[in-house]
């Protein structure tokens, strides 16, 4: 089974790219679809339940800020939840029934949100829970980081409650990691179009 991966800011087209790749992979292959804020622990935890329901139906969107006791739990979390995505790969691939698994918010966007809310750590430091998760990631056969610029970004439909100082700082902690990463770039302000036929190009 071969896992897929797109990071990247806020809006910058994630989602609409994976949907593209399953569209194509479909007619060959056996494509299925995962959601890591679905998956993510904390975010269960964290979650308010208060959300009415058409916010219910929107899109996730990263948190600004957090406290102390926030942070650590995800932290935590993201501990554990790199292990239970371990045996949940581990008995898809044993199923044998998936051929390529497309994954929206991977570990290394868990990764950039907690650096980027942990504002009292350098984000060019490489912390003891980030050593951790990235010695026992699952690499992917292709992880993707769609580059946008956070001012086009803001352009879009979609809508960024967080604004562009949050986009702005975001982005640099996607520039400096996806290359420690080795994440192939793709630049995202591109088309949809000419965003695809790069990636197809590399599937």
């Amino acid at each position: 089974m071969k896992l897929i991966s797109i990071s990247g800011l806020d809006g910058s087209g994630k989602t609409t790219q994976l949907d593209l790749i399953e569209e194509k992979l479909k007619k060959e292959f056996r494509i299925e679809r995962f959601h890591m804020i679905d998956f993510s622990i904390a975010n269960k935890i964290l979650k308010n339940p208060r959300k009415n329901k058409s916010s219910q139906n929107r899109q996730p969107q990263a948190q600004a800020q957090a406290g102390f006791l926030a942070i650590s739990l995800r932290k935590i979390a993201i501990l554990i939840d790199v292990f239970r995505f371990r045996f949940y790969y581990l008995i898809k691939a044993t199923e044998n029934k998936t051929d390529y698994l497309l994954v929206d918010r991977y570990f290394y966007d868990q990764i950039i949100n907690i650096k980027y809310l942990d504002k009292n750590t350098a984000w060019k430091k490489c912390s003891f829970w980030q050593k951790v998760i990235e010695s026992q990631l699952i690499q992917p056969f292709l992880k993707i980081y769609l580059k946008t610029n956070p001012q086009e970004t803001l352009k879009r439909e979609r809508e960024i409650e967080q604004g562009e100082k949050y986009l702005l700082e975001k982005n640099t902690l996607y520039n400096s990691l996806s290359r420690k990463w080795k994440l192939k770039t793709i630049d995202g302000n591109a088309s949809k179009q000419e965003v695809q036929q790069k990636i197809n190009s590399l599937l």
